[in-house]
């Protein structure tokens, strides 16, 4: 169990640094709205970029902050088997789920970075005209990316608690009394 709790802490200053950046992102959007907000309440003038801008710090504090939500379990999955399962087939459910999400995620990292490619041969620019569209969409395969880094950790850990699960159940049980 050590080996776990080990590599559960493993991420924590990159928890530590997605979370301070999503969070600055998502700050950095409020201003700009705030920002615009005033200059079409006193100015009668907005700015697109400004909009743009606003948006596109959402989604990349959004998409930055996908790999330690995964580590917290807080991602989208149906977890009716929770309930229902116990033991080690509830620690391999949550190996396949997390299986599933790393093929996913692998499957969108490599999509949305041929997109990227894509967006900056063709040099398609945003609405506003002014910047790249690839750069916004830059966020994709970022937060896929970390998404994959979040997931393979967690493959690792569901691997080692049921191979230690395993483990244990296999010892004498005079090793078990002697480890309470």
């Amino acid at each position: 169990m050590n080996s776990i709790k080990r590599l559960e802490s493993s991420t924590r200053v990159l928890d530590k640094i997605l979370e301070v950046s999503s969070l600055s992102l998502l700050i950095i959007s409020t201003i700009l709205a705030l920002f615009n907000i005033a200059m079409r309440f006193f100015f009668d003038t907005t700015y697109s970029l400004v909009e743009e801008l606003c948006r596109y710090t959402i989604i990349y504090g959004t998409f930055m902050y996908l790999g330690p939500l995964i580590k917290k379990d807080e991602h989208i999955k149906m977890d009716f088997l929770n309930s229902v399962l116990k033991g080690r087939l509830l620690q391999i459910n949550s190996l396949l789920i997390n299986i599933i999400l790393l093929a996913s995620c692998a499957v969108l990292f490599w999509t949305g970075t041929q997109w990227v490619i894509s967006l900056f041969q063709l040099g398609i620019k945003t609405t506003s005209g002014t910047m790249l569209l690839a750069l916004p969409s830059l966020a994709v395969p970022i937060g896929m990316f970390f998404a994959c880094v979040y997931s393979i950790l967690l493959i690792i850990i569901d691997y080692r608690k049921i191979r230690d699960n395993y483990d244990e159940s296999l010892a004498p049980k005079e090793i078990k009394e002697l480890d309470i």
